[in-house]
């Protein structure tokens, strides 16, 4: 931990950990055909965290491992629906995962409700199952394979 410590330090305005790791937040997730490399060196990282600083607008790109030591971050609870989802298409998304897709504009105030209020539903009607499934395959195809555009 002690170089991706050194490197959130670096591109924050705090000079220490504690206080340097509250800058941050989470900006996005997503998986990585090519593998990358966390801040910290491990190599290879598929699940990829992009963080914003708040205080001046660096961003840094850490793995899933790392982003835990940014306590508060939902990104473990996203890579883990996403997980569940692919593998069965019948279960829900999380709320996490709702709220990063709708933070990101990928669904809108509608869509976003109406996931919301059936997240927990088991019988649903034809149409409200076929809503979920199309909602869920929107939201997974932002995060699955969906590196964010570098200017």
């Amino acid at each position: 931990m002690y170089r991706l410590t050194q490197k959130i330090i670096a591109l924050s305005t705090a000079k220490t950990w504690d206080k340097a790791r509250l800058e941050w937040k989470l900006d996005d997730v997503y998986y990585e055909d090519d593998p990358d490399t966390c801040l910290c060196g491990h190599f290879p990282i598929i699940e990829i965290c992009g963080l914003l600083n708040k205080q001046n607008g660096r961003t840094a790109t850490v793995g899933n491992c790392c982003v835990k030591k940014f306590i508060g971050l939902p990104s473990d609870k996203i890579f883990q629906a996403v997980r569940r989802v692919r593998h069965d298409n019948t279960k829900a998304l999380n709320e996490e995962t709702i709220s990063h897709a709708y933070k990101h504009g990928w669904i809108t105030d509608w869509e976003r409700n109406f996931y919301s209020d059936t997240m927990r539903k088991r019988n649903m009607s034809e149409k409200q199952r076929t809503t979920r499934i199309q909602l869920k395959k929107k939201v997974l195809s932002k995060i699955i394979a969906a590196r964010p555009k570098t200017d």
